[in-house]
């Protein structure tokens, strides 16, 4: 059993969508504005006896003991953002939120991990967005962006792109307290922010652009990255100096990705031939990152150009250096508490961007930062034991009392 969701067999998806209720709503007014709720495509109730089910789907070795509070539904939804290039574009996410009556519950934006299929998101198969279904079953209203140039999105997504990783989020977040407003679905001022792999970078992002700009619009209650890169170039130079890498992906996605968002028409140079001519190809958002991997080579010089490895190893002026830079998310004081949360063996991520992250914004004045290691945890295997801390860490900002939650 894949201990990741880019592996869900069929029978589990049918399984799932006999048992759960499918309903369309009708498309709400469209407005140019960003964050703008467009349309709600559809909305599926999961009743706790198929979350259980679902839980042991995503890892056969979850534990039995899950009780979940409540039924979920989720929403899928289409909103306004911009792309890189400041352009309005709808993008898609879903809406998780507890089947019951009474109460404020707390907003989380939970925020995926690496995903170059355009398909495999929650907005367009709810199995995706299974981090927010546990935490609506435990009492939370989930916000969960696809991400630009996934779900409905057409673009090329922009890969590690602070600004855009940031505004697309911060943009589902409006959406969200919208539908939730329409649906008379009561939020209380508490707002978490958790992401895995990708979606940790994509945590530390939000929670940048929210403290240095949005103040006086979102106040992050606790903040929990987790397994991502935060020290875009130290994690470059780590990954290019190993002989092997076994997820060759996720540097090419990065490459490939700043070469779109800045124009520098520079493939030719990045990627050795003959990747310098199907590269965009498997990246046109119909092959899982598996497929892609499948069909790169592990050793990196043999990937990428000698002089553009050089150039990244230079230190120097280096435009592929400067962007990485740019994009690293070291540089800032945070207000709200964070806990970092890495495998000790994590060698797809490595966990130095981990104590990097840490030892930086504590230096920048930053009031709490903590980092929560999984001891021997790896890549994949550390995804279910830090959800489960994660959500037990949030529970202990909320007020009343809750059940351990127990994942793993």
């Amino acid at each position: 059993m894949k201990k990741i969701v880019f592996f869900i067999p069929v029978l589990i998806l049918m399984f799932f969508t006999n048992c759960a209720d499918n309903t369309v709503s009708d498309p709400v007014e469209v407005s140019s504005e960003r964050g703008t709720l467009v349309e709600v495509k559809q909305s599926i109730t999961l009743t706790k006896l198929v979350i259980q089910v679902m839980l042991k789907e995503f890892d056969s070795n979850a534990s039995a003991g899950f009780t979940p509070v409540y039924d979920v539904e989720v929403a899928s939804i289409v909103y306004k953002t911009v792309d890189a290039k400041n352009r309005i574009v709808e993008v898609s996410g879903v809406v998780v939120y507890p089947r019951t009556e009474g109460g404020y519950f707390p907003l989380i934006s939970l925020h995926h991990g690496t995903e170059t299929k355009r398909s495999n998101v929650g907005s367009q198969n709810y199995i995706y967005a299974f981090d927010g279904v546990i935490a609506a079953s435990n009492g939370y209203v989930a916000s969960a962006p696809d991400y630009l140039g996934l779900g409905v999105s057409n673009v090329f997504h922009p890969y590690h792109h602070e600004k855009t990783s940031a505004s697309s989020t911060i943009d589902m977040l409006r959406a969200a307290r919208e539908y939730c407003s329409k649906k008379n679905i009561l939020l209380n001022k508490q707002l978490f922010l958790a992401g895995y792999s990708q979606g940790g970078y994509v945590t530390l992002a939000v929670q940048k652009e929210i403290e240095e700009n949005l103040r006086n619009e979102f106040t992050v209650t606790a903040s929990a990255p987790m397994a991502g890169a935060y020290d875009l170039y130290g994690t470059a130079l780590i990954l290019t100096g190993n002989s092997n890498y076994s997820t060759p992906s996720f540097l090419a996605y990065l490459a490939l990705s700043y070469n779109e968002i800045y124009g520098w028409g520079k493939i030719n140079e990045i990627f050795k031939s003959p990747y310098n001519t199907i590269i965009k190809e498997l990246f046109n958002g119909n092959k899982t990152t598996s497929e892609i991997n499948a069909e790169l080579p592990k050793e990196m010089n043999l990937l990428f150009n000698k002089e553009f490895l050089a150039g990244l190893r230079s230190g120097e002026t280096n435009y592929f250096v400067k962007a990485l830079n740019e994009n690293s998310l070291l540089d800032w004081s945070p207000i709200a508490p964070i806990t970092f949360i890495h495998g000790s063996d994590d060698t797809t991520v490595p966990y130095d961007n981990a104590t990097s992250a840490k030892s930086s914004l504590l230096n920048r004045g930053a009031g709490y930062v903590n980092l929560y290691t999984i001891e021997g945890g790896t890549h994949s295997t550390s995804i279910l034991p830090a959800i489960e801390y994660t959500l037990n860490w949030f529970n202990s900002y909320r007020k009343g009392s809750f059940n351990k939650i127990v994942l793993k």
